[in-house]
């Protein structure tokens, strides 16, 4: 996403929407709209995939695991509240 220009000065801000914190936070510090929830939607689906395929190879994904596939994730919750490493 490109961020807008010409705000005459001003400090970039984003209104709070549902708990999308860590997004607007982030494109807050940015100034200007340089991430979507969908951008980080891709970020924690990618992470996901890398913590399963270490996981794995280490052994560690087990039954009780919620990185195993289709079981949660570490890097956004069900409610759209992003882990730090998004």
């Amino acid at each position: 996403m490109e961020a807008k220009t010409g705000n005459s000065g001003m400090l970039y801000h984003e209104l709070q929407v549902r708990q999308l914190c860590g997004l607007h936070a982030l494109n807050t510090a940015l100034q200007g709209p340089f991430f979507s929830e969908g951008d980080l939607l891709e970020i924690a689906a990618d992470l996901d995939a890398r913590e399963r395929k270490v996981m794995s190879r280490a052994g560690g994904v087990g039954a009780g695991d919620f990185l195993a596939e289709g079981q949660g994730s570490h890097n956004v919750s069900d409610n759209g509240d992003f882990g730090v490493e998004v």
